[in-house]
């Protein structure tokens, strides 16, 4: 369920994006801590997957976190993180072209679900990062995703 509206999802990332360089949330009024501690974690797997990363991946998951989707003949494909993680140490591809959207936020307690839509060039993507606040710190502990040729589809 998406509570935010395209502005309001803007004005939240630019938030983000301003606590990321240094400014304190708490001079946001709309900036809920765990949301920007959230959506930080979310940067950092933003950042990890295009840059191939793996020590900002590595911030991003819990170590026994598991990856999980189908592969092009429907079976699962599912990893333990510190499998999945390893692709990093292959050679990022130009980033030119690749957007990451966060499409919604859903925070109850210590647990959150983050949509996200990865649109690249020859592919795009749909996350679902499950997140637990840990010992004060958010961390994804499993990553499901959906694959599908570029345009074939819009996220709802």
């Amino acid at each position: 369920m998406n509570r935010y509206g395209p502005i309001s999802m803007l004005i939240l990332c630019s938030a983000v994006g301003f606590a990321v360089m240094g400014v304190r949330a708490q001079e946001d009024p709309i900036a809920n801590p765990d949301e920007v501690q959230i959506l930080k974690v979310v940067q950092f797997y933003f950042d990890g997957i295009i840059e191939y990363d793996e020590a900002k991946l590595r911030e991003a998951f819990h170590p026994d976190a598991v990856v999980s989707g189908t592969d092009d003949t429907g079976a699962l494909d599912s990893k333990p993180f510190q499998e999945w993680v390893l692709y990093t140490r292959g050679t990022a591809p130009d980033r030119a072209g690749r957007e990451n959207t966060i499409v919604s936020v859903d925070i109850s307690g210590h647990a959150a679900v983050v949509k996200t839509d990865l649109a690249w060039p020859h592919v795009h993507y749909v996350d679902y990062l499950s997140l637990l606040k840990l010992d004060g710190t958010w961390v994804i502990m499993s990553k499901i995703w959906y694959k599908e040729k570029p345009n074939s589809a819009a996220v709802s």
